[in-house]
């Protein structure tokens, strides 16, 4: 199938895209991939409806883009399809219920992520995006120059305190492969376009390094406030046979925990480099 088949249907103007024509069952030509970047570098995070696909057919669709990687073994390579992460989330919902790109506690965050609606609730559930770089640029000069050039520590135990009984479980497999903190620049340029966005977040961003705790503490939440506009978001209700992709370099997103039971995800990150 040529590339000019598959199109694109934006949904708002700062973030996100459903990319139609696409057939995730089967291998993507060197077109087809070429698309799907572009598209997922224009718009954060692009979607996929009525993928009625295996683990092994999404694992093989992920390695079209880069290496799946396992975080809780400190950013190792994933070596086979029986790798993915495919759980019940509700135990856990509330961790992520903040807005957060994933893992930056890591020293190489993955660069993508794809989720796969496997098992979903009657209602609820839904996953928000926001765009970073949207955020970033609605920021003053003055404010855009001032957190330039600053860095920021990344840590993973305000990831733990959210899992409540679950984060010593957590802490045992992730604590034991790789440093509990990490230090990554508060404003990042995307390796691919140059464009800037903000790299801080509410799940794992726990100090401004260049300015005074009390200073920073005031910083970072208004960051916080300012990244979960609705000027630069959007909501995704989930049906079964969609996958999303996104950039976790430029986003951020937030999983909704208005649920019980019964949403199972397949979910593959993508190995990354040091910001």
């Amino acid at each position: 199938m040529p590339a000019t088949n598959l199109n694109i249907e934006r949904l708002t103007a700062s973030i996100g895209a459903i990319v139609h024509g696409a057939d995730l069952a089967r291998p993507q030509r060197a077109e087809e991939v070429s698309f799907i970047r572009q598209a997922l570098l224009d718009h954060g995070v692009i979607f996929f409806q009525g993928q009625h696909i295996t683990t092994e057919q999404h694992w093989a669709f992920d390695q079209h883009f880069g290496t799946p990687m396992s975080e809780e073994s400190g950013g190792s390579p994933q070596d086979t399809a029986a790798d993915v992460m495919h759980a019940d989330l509700a135990p856990t919902r509330h961790a992520t219920a903040v807005w957060h790109a994933d893992t930056t506690s890591l020293a190489r965050p993955p660069w993508g992520t794809t989720l796969r609606a496997v098992q979903l609730p009657p209602v609820g559930g839904d996953t928000l995006w926001s765009s970073a770089q949207a955020a970033f640029e609605a920021l003053s000069p003055r404010w855009q120059a001032m957190l330039d050039g600053t860095t920021a520590v990344h840590a993973v135990e305000p990831l733990m305190v959210r899992m409540k009984d679950f984060g010593p479980i957590f802490r045992e497999r992730f604590v034991a492969q790789h440093e509990p903190s990490q230090v990554h620049p508060v404003v990042l340029a995307h390796p691919e376009t140059g464009r800037k966005g903000l790299f801080v977040n509410e799940a794992f961003t726990t100090r401004i390094l260049e300015i005074e705790p009390p200073e920073s503490d005031a910083v970072l939440a208004m960051l916080f406030r300012h990244i979960s506009s609705p000027d630069f978001s959007l909501r995704w209700r989930w049906q079964l046979g969609d996958v999303a992709f996104w950039d976790n370099r430029s986003v951020q997103h937030y999983a909704v925990p208005d649920y019980e039971s019964g949403r199972i995800m397949e979910r593959i990150v993508l190995e990354g480099v040091r910001p």
